[in-house]
Parts: structure tokens; C-alpha cells; sequence
């Protein structure tokens, strides 16, 4: 379709072999509330019947463009960002479903909100063989930075995109962080605006065996490895990628360390909180707080450490950023005196 006057939302999906669950994803689009918006789908070379399901849509709306052939999801996508002619460009893959205020909610909240350039949303994961449950990100900018330091915090068919912000920096899916590319372009997008996720459930995300994520889940962790040590680096943190795991096993949480592993990631907190206190990479006081939060209840919930977890609680340079609720707090100082609590 050709527009006299350029649409204010761009959707981009890519097909490839989704004939399955293809209807109901395209359905869901064009069942939205908000109506000022192209489909772009682009057929990455399916040898399905994802094309003819596409062309029995008689939608005006819908954009179809066939690959001239199987490129694969990231130059997919690039090619797709090109192509979108929206001021935002909305997130769609083609086994999800869009709740039919999606576009109307997003795309409202970037339009009252110019300095952020990105939106995700809670979601529901559902499947035929997964019990179904809601994901609720965080919405608040600065939750979202600490917590993009061990994993994604939007999920990638939630999110809406402001264009200017893609075109101006150039900013696109790096083939260098295949099955980690979304997160990558996330951390890049927060150099230059800010980042929320909408807090409703706005997204269907269908959990099946042919997901990335269950088909590539060793290529996913090495790639999501090097984005995060790609932040620490940008902090003045650099970790080794054995040192960016243990921080994700602090953050996840995890509270089996031994009393080595206690002392390597004591030596690493504190060169993170040292590192952006000169860095400002994150709001100090805010992963301050993050980190003397995590650090507390870890050094609480160790059995490995726990007459000795009131002094491996304050070695933390950060340890004053947090303070407990009075009752754990003495709980922790009487097991320190060989008084049961």
C-alpha cells in the first residue's frame, strides 16, 4: 500500500515457515483499536504456505515484501527497519498475539513521553505445553539499566520503537550477537533515550519447540555473555565472561555460593560500585541500593557463610546503601555471637 501521507506506526513482522500459527498473529493485528498504521511482513524465503496465507489478508494495510531469499531473522529485520515508513515501528512475530489495545496503549505512552525511545510490555507466555503465566517487567527507566546488567528486560515482541531515534544513530540488529541481537539493540538504544515497558499485558507470546530459545539456548547464554560484559566494559568494569556469569547467578538470585565463590564476587561488586561511582553508567545511589539489597539477603540466605554472614555483609563497600528490616538484621548478629536465630 502507498501512502499520500506516511502512517504513524509501522508494524514489522518476519515470516519464515510460520504457516501454523500465522492467522491468528495477523488477525490480532488487524483487530487493533488504534487504525493509523502499515503491516509490513516480510517472507524471508518460507517454503510454507506462510506466503498464501499472507496474500488471503485483502487488509489495504498489509505490506508484503518476499526476500529475494532466506536471509535470516537479523538481516530480515534490518531490511524490515528500512523499509517501515511509520514514526514508530511496533515489534510483531508471527507466532504471538497482540491484545487489540496494544498499538492504542504504546503508541499513546511514546507519543506523551518524547525522550524515550522504547517500550516493551508485561506479556503473557502461554503454549500447548507450558503451564500459562504473565511476565511483569519493570517500568522505570533505571530498574530497567540495572537489570539489562544480567538479562534482557524487554521483551523483544513487545517492543515499540521511536524511528527517529533508529535513523538518527543508526542503530540496527547486530549480526555479531545472533540470538542475543534484540538485547544488544536494547542496551544501544538506552546510549541515546530512554527505556519502559508498559505495565499491562499487552502481548500473547506462544511458547513452542521450535522457539529460539529452545533451539539455540547455549548460543543465546555466550551471546547475552558478551552484551553484558560489553556494559561492565562501558561502566569501567570490565568482567571476564566467567566473572559476568557469577554476577548473573548474584542478580538471579542465587544463594548457594561457597565461601571462594563469596570472596571473588565480593572483590567484583565492589569494583562495579567503584567503577560507576566514577562512571555515573548507572544512577549510583540506584544500583547502590540494588546491589546492598542483593548483597544483604544473599549473605542472609548462605548456609555456607552463616555464622560468619554479618561480617561478609558489611565488607560490601556499598553495604549502608540497604537497610533491613530490624528483626534480620539482628537475627544476623546473633548468629555471628553462636546465638541461634
Amino acid at each position: 500500500m502507498k501512502h499520500a501521507t506516511p502512517p504513524l506506526v509501522s508494524v514489522l513482522m518476519p515470516v519464515y515457515n510460520a504457516g501454523e500459527y500465522l492467522e491468528p498473529a495477523i488477525q490480532s493485528i488487524l483487530n487493533q483499536t488504534f487504525r493509523d498504521f502499515e503491516f509490513v511482513i516480510v517472507n524471508d524465503g518460507s517454503t510454507d504456505n506462510s506466503e498464501a496465507l499472507i496474500r488471503s489478508f485483502t487488509d489495504s494495510r498489509i505490506r508484503l515484501e518476499n526476500n529475494p531469499q532466506n536471509m535470516g531473522i537479523i538481516a530480515t529485520l534490518n531490511r524490515g527497519f528500512d523499509l517501515c515508513l511509520g514514526k514508530y515501528i511496533v515489534r510483531m512475530d508471527a507466532d504471538d498475539i497482540s491484545l487489540p489495545t496494544r498499538l492504542e496503549k504504546q503508541i499513546g505512552w511514546l507519543e506523551a513521553h518524547p525522550d524515550y525511545g522504547l517500550i516493551g510490555s508485561w506479556f503473557e507466555d502461554f503454549g500447548d505445553e507450558i503451564e500459562s503465566r504473565i511476565v511483569r517487567y519493570s517500568s522505570d527507566d533505571t530498574t530497567i539499566r540495572i537489570r539489562h546488567l544480567y538479562q534482557t528486560h524487554i521483551s523483544h515482541p513487545t517492543a515499540a520503537l521511536r524511528t527517529a531515534v533508529i535513523r538518527e544513530h543508526q542503530l540496527q540488529f547486530d549480526p555479531e550477537f545472533v540470538h542475543g541481537e534484540d538485547y544488544n539493540c536494547w542496551v544501544s538504544f538506552s546510549e541515546h533515550c530512554k527505556l519502559s515497558n508498559y505495565p499491562e499485558v499487552l502481548v500473547r507470546k506462544r511458547d513452542h519447540p521450535r522457539n529460539i530459545t529452545n533451539l539455540y539456548a547455549q548460543t543465546m547464554h555466550d551471546t547475552c555473555t558478551r552484551v553484558k560484559q560489553r556494559q561492565f566494559a562501558a561502566m569501567g568494569a570490565p568482567l571476564t565472561a566467567a566473572e559476568a556469569d557469577l554476577y548473573t547467578r548474584f542478580a538471579d538470585p542465587e544463594w548457594s555460593f561457597t565461601g571462594a565463590e563469596m570472596e571473588q564476587l565480593l572483590q567484583l561488586l565492589n569494583r562495579v560500585h567503584e567503577a560507576n561511582h566514577r562512571s555515573s553508567f548507572i544512577a549510583p545511589v540506584a544500583l547502590d541500593q540494588y546491589l546492598a539489597e542483593k548483597w544483604f539477603h544473599l549473605c542472609y540466605h548462605n548456609a555456607n557463610i552463616r555464622k560468619e554472614s554479618a561480617r561478609w555483609w558489611k565488607r560490601a563497600a556499598f553495604y549502608q546503601a540497604y537497610h533491613p528490616k530490624p528483626l534480620a538484621a539482628l537475627r544476623m548478629s546473633l548468629r555471628g555471637a553462636g546465638i541461634p536465630a
